[in-house]
């Protein structure tokens, strides 16, 4: 009797055992689903908000510092450097110029004629004028190129007869490349031609000419002529 009634008592123990085991694991199960899916929605949404507002940090550093990385800035500021230093080039190179001509003034010095003839010897200036078939030749010394008051006399005299026709054509002759024998040239045609305007002929009916010829040209022969 006892053996039987001991019996009934243990065999309901086990089962019970496996029936709350069972719940809890299924409880917990279900607890660890649900958070998992928590975690899960939780990422998802942190990763659509990090592809909505990308490098937060950066753009705020963009708004404080705009011109540190502004490409427009950067290239406005390369070009103006590079013009300050094509100017300041510039300058170096007009100051080694003026330098350079300096030094070839001082190393070739002009030459400077001046004129100061005594009325006692207007010959030293101005050889002669004379008249020839209607064309009158002044006749410069070597290093002359104007006329004292005694010469002027003489040259205008012998200009007269042209003068009265109104109109005049001057002509110099300079040896062949020989640019101080045509600047001495000129100022003796431009001399003569003052001395035409002074005798009312007008200065828009006088033609000057200084042309080149050969290497044994005279450019101290002034030749006048009517036009």
């Amino acid at each position: 009797m006892e053996h039987e009634g001991s019996g009934d008592g243990s065999d309901i123990f086990w089962p019970g055992y496996v029936d709350a085991v069972t719940n809890l694991v299924l409880n917990l199960l279900f607890v660890l689903t649900i958070m998992i899916i928590a975690v899960f929605m939780f990422a998802l949404a942190l990763s659509r908000h990090t592809n909505e507002n990308p490098a937060p940090s950066a753009q705020q550093q963009t708004v404080e510092n705009p011109e540190s990385i502004d490409p427009t800035s950067s290239t406005n500021e390369a070009i103006k450097a590079k013009d300050e230093q094509i100017q300041s080039l510039q300058q170096s190179l007009a100051a080694l110029k003026q330098e350079a001509q300096i030094k070839n003034n001082a190393t070739t010095p002009q030459k400077v004629v001046v004129a100061k003839t005594p009325n006692k010897t207007p010959e030293k200036s101005l050889q002669n004028a004379t008249d020839a078939g209607g064309q009158v030749v002044v006749s410069f010394t070597q290093d002359a190129v104007s006329l004292n008051p005694s010469e002027t006399e003489t040259v205008r005299s012998a200009l007269s007869t042209i003068a009265k026709t109104g109109s005049a054509h001057i002509e110099v002759t300079t040896p062949k490349d020989f640019s101080e024998a045509k600047r001495l040239a000129f100022y003796r045609a431009m001399s003569v031609r003052n001395q035409l305007i002074a005798l009312k002929v007008p200065a828009e009916n006088i033609e000057v000419l200084v042309r080149e010829g050969s290497n044994n040209a005279d450019n101290s022969k002034v030749m006048v002529s009517p036009k």
